[in-house]
């Protein structure tokens, strides 16, 4: 009885597929790519993933601001430029751009960090995984999942 619980809790994080059709999108390599500044760009968290179409739905060519795209390397980023800085103009705010990465980490390690970027101090996320930059950081979900196992399990033996 205590595995059905606990897979229940697994596949609601998706740690495991529940179909084929799932476990087959995860061999997909797509990365979200968008850039807007302010608290009124698309690009900015909490993020909200656009809608999927309809099948043959008609699609104008300039409505999407948040694409996604095929990525060859299957590494994906978020950078966060203006995190370090408190800005009198609100409208200004903190530029958020989400992309795919040309080359993976040399360590092949996720991870967020302040780094240089184009001559700025900026925070940035890298992830490898489809659509995996749509996520606040990379930790946040893995403490996120813990945790839950570990209330889930605490319940259970308690």
């Amino acid at each position: 009885m205590l595995f059905v619980p606990v897979l229940a809790i697994l596949c609601s994080f998706n740690f495991l597929p529940l179909t084929s059709a799932q476990s087959s999108n995860s061999l997909l390599r797509r990365c979200y790519t968008c850039r807007s500044r302010g608290e009124q760009g698309d690009c900015r968290d909490p993020f909200i993933p656009p809608e999927v179409p309809e099948r043959g739905a008609k699609v104008e060519s300039h409505s999407k601001s948040v694409s996604e795209i095929p990525c060859s390397t299957g590494w994906c980023s978020k950078i966060m430029e203006g995190v370090d800085k408190n800005f009198g103009d609100d409208d200004y705010g903190i530029a958020t751009e989400r992309q795919c990465m040309q080359r993976s980490p040399s360590d092949n390690q996720e991870r967020c960090a302040y780094v240089k970027y184009n001559h700025k101090q900026v925070y940035m996320c890298f992830c490898k995984g489809d659509l995996c930059n749509g996520a606040l950081g990379v930790r946040l979900s893995l403490v996120v999942a813990v945790a839950s196992l570990s209330v889930v399990l605490g319940t259970l033996y308690n």
